[in-house]
């Protein structure tokens, strides 16, 4: 049960296993293209660590994501 201003927010074992699988797609699909940026960055541009402003957009949307699989945007059915 996870809580969120005030509301107790429960998701089943699918569903949370679900979001997860999903988070973990993410973050592996994330790191992937940023090892090929930063081996397009040493070959190409090394002077410059162009990839660290995709490494800083993309860490939001994993922290969203994140808070999204463990229930932190969901509202409690019966409160609201």
């Amino acid at each position: 049960m996870y809580l969120y201003e005030g509301t107790a927010v429960s998701l089943p074992p699918e569903e949370r296993i679900r979001r997860g699988q999903a988070v973990r797609r993410h973050v592996i699909v994330a790191l992937l293209v940023l090892l090929v940026l930063i081996a397009v960055n040493a070959i190409f541009s090394s002077r410059y660590p162009w990839w660290l402003w995709v490494l800083m957009a993309w860490m939001p949307l994993i922290a969203a994501h994140t808070a999204w699989a463990m229930g932190l945007f969901d509202r409690n059915k019966e409160g609201s």
